[in-house]
């Protein structure tokens, strides 16, 4: 027979109970704020934070890489932009002809080449994804100090659900969930395709910008490209161009002066010979373009928000030379 020391305490099971309830109920009050606001953009077309489409969001501009492949997956488009920051800020979704379908801005802050075989297994993963526009820059086949790449297991559905519910039972929730989130990295607004609509910057950022460019470690690596001919192997039944992406006259000058002009002309060669031998549509827009308006001692340009980056005037033109765009090039 138990003895009455040994029985279950009433006020002990008690607080049990009402403990597992409080957090029950915690998780659920966390969960359906979460969905309703929305904050990192997963779950709904336009949450409570945004208007017209678009918003200011600290953590689109910190956790892209984590983001955008969420967003991929819930969107489901009919066509990808793939490539870096200037892909995101400089190339609006809205200049895009229809005939590609809902089109999705995939550019992320620095990518690499090694993360390109993982944006190309997500978009044959969500399966809706029919092109795929890959722009290349030159330092994502250099030795320049790499950011951690995006999850491999969010090319896997079961790495989104995964994802998505760390999103929601994140320990920061309550923090992301306060405010409009007007801390944030970077100016501008976000908009649900992936695109950025940036401000002009002034000359100091501009300046800050060119002289912190460390061409020094733009050391070029051939062998990177075998992560464009992995993510290539994978996207073999859809459609996919390749352009390399306009440069301006003072980045190309940046290039030149810091030792790394031949090793730029190499790769341009290379990634020609390797879209030639698979007979792919492929557009060296580097140099040639007819937007050599920048000055890099003023702040933004008409074309150009500083040295690297172009503005969705250029965009429009680069849509149209690869015939994605709603008017041709030179229109």
């Amino acid at each position: 027979m138990r003895s009455a020391a040994s029985a279950p305490s009433p006020t002990g099971n008690g607080f049990a109970a009402s403990f597992a309830a409080t957090v029950m109920l915690v998780v659920g009050l966390l969960t359906v704020l979460t969905l309703w606001r929305d904050p990192y953009w997963v779950f709904r077309d336009s949450p409570p934070w945004t208007r017209d489409g678009a918003g200011a969001s600290r953590l689109l501009d910190v956790e892209m890489r984590l983001i955008k492949p969420l967003q991929i997956a819930r969107l489901k488009p009919q066509t990808l932009l793939i490539g870096s920051s200037v892909v995101y800020r400089g190339l609006d979704p809205r200049d895009a002809s229809g005939v590609g379908g809902q089109v999705y801005n995939a550019g992320v802050s620095a990518l690499m080449a090694r993360e390109l075989p993982t944006l190309a297994a997500l978009a044959v993963d969500v399966g809706s994804v029919r092109q795929v526009v890959i722009e290349l820059d030159y330092f994502m086949f250099t030795a320049w100090p790499p950011p951690p790449p995006i999850d491999r297991q969010l090319a896997t559905a079961s790495g989104r659900r995964e994802a998505l519910v760390s999103i929601v039972l994140n320990p920061k929730a309550i923090d992301n969930l306060r405010g409009r989130q007007s801390r944030r990295t970077e100016p501008g607004l976000w908009h649900g395709d992936g695109y950025k609509a940036t401000p002009d910057f002034d000359a100091e950022l501009v300046g800050r910008i060119t002289r912190e460019q460390n061409i020094a470690a733009m050391v070029y690596r051939p062998g990177d490209l075998t992560h464009l001919e992995r993510a290539l192997d994978l996207l073999r039944t859809r459609k996919v161009t390749i352009v390399l992406s306009p440069m301006s006259a003072a980045q190309r000058q940046l290039v030149m002066d810091g030792g790394r002009g031949a090793e730029l002309a190499a790769w341009r060669r290379d990634v020609a010979a390797l879209a030639a031998a698979r007979g792919l549509p492929f557009h060296d827009l580097v140099s040639g373009h007819p937007f050599e308006d920048f000055d890099p001692a003023k702040a933004s340009s008409r074309y150009w928000l500083d040295t690297l980056h172009f503005k969705p005037e250029v965009g429009r033109w680069l849509l149209g030379r690869i015939g994605l765009g709603r008017l041709p090039a030179g229109a």
